[in-house]
C-alpha cells in the first residue's frame, strides 16, 4: 500500500519549514507550510493548529498577508497550513478536478498528512481546525464528520450553510471562475440534495457537542482603509446570514459558541483581523490542553 511521501523539504524566507509531498490519496504532488514556535524540536510534542485556505487561493497567502506566522512564533502552538486544492472543499472527490486527478483531500488531510505530522513534526494529539472562506468549511466540515478528533474548530468568514438558499449559485460562480463546471463537488444541487444536506454543517449541529465553536465574518461593510474588490462586499454580507444561521443552531443544540461578527468584507484586511482576533481563543483552548 502506498504511503504518503515527503519529495522535499526547505526552510521558506520567513523561517517556515516548507514540505512537498507525494499525495496517494490526491494521486499527485502536493504541499504544507509549517509554521513552528520558537525552539521548535520535531522531538517534542506540540499543540496541532491545522489552518485551510481559501477557494481561489493557495497555503502561501495566509502566511504572506495575515501576522499567523508571528503569531506561532511567539506561541508554543505548531500550526500546518496544508494545500486545499483552488476549490477543494475539503472533500472526498469523486471525480476528477482540474488537475486531471480524483483528489480525495480529506483523506489526504486527515488520513495520510495528519500521521505524518504526528510521526515526524511534533504534532500531539491536543488539535483545533480552523480556515478562511472555504477553510472556515473545511474546519467545520472535518470536526462535525469526525466528532472528538479536534478540541475546537473555527471558521472565519466561511460557508457555513451549504443548502442555505443562494447557495449553490454562488458555488457556481466560484466554480465557472475556476475553469470548472459547477455541480462537481457533491454533485448538482438541484439533483443531489442529500449530499449537500449530509456536508452541511448547519444541519448537523448536534455532532459539535462538546466542541469549542468560534464563528467570525463581516458584514460586508468596508471599515475605514479597507481595499475595495469588486463583488466581496456582497459575498461577505451573504457569508454573514451563514453564520448567523449556524450559530443560531448551534446554541440551539446546546454548543458552546464563541462569535465574531463585525464590519468588514471577503478579503484580506477582514480575514488578516479576524486571525488576530481568534488567536487568544487559539492560545486558550490549545495551550490549556496540553499534554
Amino acid at each position: 500500500m502506498r504511503r504518503l511521501s515527503v519529495v522535499d523539504s526547505r526552510t521558506g524566507e520567513g523561517g517556515e519549514l516548507l514540505l512537498t509531498l507525494r499525495s496517494p490519496a490526491l494521486g499527485r504532488e502536493c504541499g504544507v507550510t509549517l509554521l513552528t514556535p520558537d525552539g521548535w524540536t520535531p522531538s517534542r510534542k506540540y499543540p496541532l493548529l491545522y489552518f485551510f485556505h481559501g477557494s481561489s487561493d493557495v497555503r502561501s497567502s495566509v502566511v504572506e498577508r495575515t501576522a499567523l506566522r508571528s503569531l506561532a512564533a511567539k506561541s508554543d502552538v505548531l500550526v500546518a497550513l496544508p494545500d486545499g486544492g483552488r476549490m477543494g472543499f475539503y472533500t472526498d472527490w469523486r471525480v476528477p478536478d482540474r488537475e486531471g486527478t480524483v483528489p480525495k483531500w480529506e483523506t489526504f488531510h486527515l488520513g495520510e498528512l495528519l500521521p505524518l505530522l504526528e510521526a515526524e513534526y511534533g504534532a500531539s494529539d491536543v488539535r483545533m481546525a480552523a480556515g478562511l472562506s472555504m477553510g472556515g468549511y473545511g474546519a467545520l466540515r472535518y470536526t462535525m464528520r469526525h466528532p472528538g478528533l479536534f478540541h475546537a474548530a473555527a471558521s472565519l468568514s466561511g460557508f457555513t450553510h451549504l443548502t442555505r438558499r443562494g447557495t449553490a449559485a454562488l458555488l457556481g460562480t466560484l466554480a465557472v471562475r475556476e475553469g470548472m463546471r459547477p455541480g462537481r463537488i457533491w454533485g448538482p444541487r438541484r439533483y443531489a440534495a442529500e449530499s449537500w444536506a449530509a456536508n452541511d454543517p448547519h444541519l448537523h449541529a448536534e455532532r459539535f457537542a462538546g466542541t469549542e465553536v468560534y464563528v467570525a465574518a463581516g458584514n460586508g461593510k468596508r471599515v475605514p482603509g479597507e481595499e475595495f474588490v469588486a463583488g466581496m462586499e456582497l459575498v461577505e454580507r451573504f457569508v454573514r446570514g451563514m453564520a448567523d444561521d449556524l450559530v443560531d443552531t448551534l446554541r440551539a443544540a446546546g454548543a458552546h459558541v464563541t462569535t465574531d461578527l463585525g464590519p468588514g468584507i471577503h478579503f484580506w484586511t477582514t480575514f488578516a483581523r479576524e486571525i488576530d482576533n481568534l488567536w487568544p481563543y487559539v492560545e486558550k483552548n490549545l495551550l490549556s490542553e496540553r499534554p
